[in-house]
């Protein structure tokens, strides 16, 4: 599976761009969304407070702390089982750049968290969420790294649709501990898929230049 050949991708690429500008916009213009009114009330109401010890780890794998550990164990195992530099180079850009345009893109937008209970500690600005950014730009690229190597389509697919519902319980997390507002969320996940389409692109011409100038072995 080659993401910058693929028709998909850059259908998603269309659509993310468009939804990050989109709220974008919305928010710089102070307009009140009522796709934030519905969805907030939708994502709290639909889950108790039963729930709320679940929505918490699934937090605390977005945060700082979490997203270092995972990152780690990935970059572990893609040297061991592989040896695969590139793609260690490519996580390493990913999250790390990835977080950092986060927070430019907080500063500069500069919005503020919604005015309701937080149920978890929060310091830094809303839009777009660093937990739905981040966890789009990590798990994608953990998928991704795991699917070209997997043979069969069915475990492409599963591992596929496992991070898709990881990554998008990881985003309204957020909502549901009243930390962020769905814009948010909408937002970083499309600036996300941005971010790792990039990466996984630059990945990709990486492991090609390398390719092209490893020597080739002689016949015996």
């Amino acid at each position: 599976m080659e993401m910058h050949k693929s028709k998909w991708a850059y259908f998603f690429l269309a659509v993310s761009s468009a939804v990050f500008l989109y709220f974008l916009a919305a928010v710089n213009n102070g307009t009140s969304l009522d796709f934030d009114r519905y969805f907030s009330k939708y994502f709290t109401g639909l889950f108790s407070e039963n729930t709320h010890p679940f929505f918490e780890v699934m937090d605390s794998l977005g945060d700082k702390a979490g997203v270092g550990i995972i990152t780690l164990a990935f970059l572990l195992w893609l040297w061991l089982k592989y040896r695969n530099y590139e793609a260690m180079a490519a996580v390493v850009f990913a999250v790390a750049a990835g977080n950092e345009v986060n927070k430019w893109l907080k500063e500069a937008i500069g919005r503020p968290r919604p005015e309701q209970e937080h149920l978890v500690n929060v310091a830094s600005l809303s839009f777009p969420s660093g937990h739905a950014m981040i966890g789009m730009i990590l798990y994608t690229s953990i998928a991704y790294f795991i699917i070209i190597e997997l043979k069969s389509r069915s475990a492409k697919w599963l591992t596929a649709i496992i991070a898709g519902i990881w990554i998008f319980l990881m985003g309204i997390s957020r909502i549901v501990m009243g930390v962020h507002y769905p814009s948010d969320i909408a937002a970083g996940f499309a600036a996300g898929y941005i971010w790792v389409f990039i990466s996984i692109s630059l990945y990709a011409a990486l492991k090609l230049m390398f390719s092209r100038n490893s020597p080739k072995r002689e016949s015996a």
